[in-house]
């Protein structure tokens, strides 16, 4: 590949990362689910790696079950109001994200970087958590669906 068209393709990979910067995210539905309580699987943030732009999160299945997911794309994210969690909207009605289907092993930490500039907008100051979808796998059409957040703080 030419050093010419290395240059216009990272060019344009920090105009996409950048797509969504500089607009902050807005606060949507009250979320009134419930969380991690799927027992043996955890999804915890990495201390010091939130930002407004993105956090890291370690997950770990402890449990002899085939544990399933979708991407490092494919997540949401909910902001802490006056006790209460609400989800954030996208900036987009419709956004494209890749259906690849993550196995998490047993006893082995699953590192995801996880960004949503392009999806959410930045995150301004306040308490967060990023909310991902996963399953118990046990056969076709018998699965258990569950619902872990990792809380963090995006701070000044």
């Amino acid at each position: 590949m030419s050093v010419r068209k290395r240059i216009c393709m990272a060019v344009l990979l920090c105009i996409l990362l950048l797509a969504g910067c500089g607009v902050e995210a807005k606060t949507g539905e009250k979320f009134e689910g419930e969380v991690n309580t799927y027992e043996g699987v955890t999804m915890t943030a990495v201390e010091g790696t939130a930002c407004p732009g993105t956090v890291t999160v370690e997950i770990l299945n402890t449990t002899d079950a085939e544990i399933d997911s979708g991407n490092e794309h494919d997540f949401g994210l909910q902001k802490e109001v006056d006790g209460s969690w609400y989800w954030l909207e996208t900036l987009d009605d419709e956004y494209a994200n890749t259906a690849e289907a993550l196995i998490y092993p047993k006893n082995e930490t699953v590192t995801q970087e996880l960004t949503w500039a392009s999806v959410y907008g930045t995150l301004p100051e306040g308490h967060y958590r990023v909310a991902k979808w996963f399953f118990e796998y046990r056969g076709p059409g018998d699965c258990t669906d569950f619902l872990l957040a990792a809380e963090f703080s995006v701070d000044p």
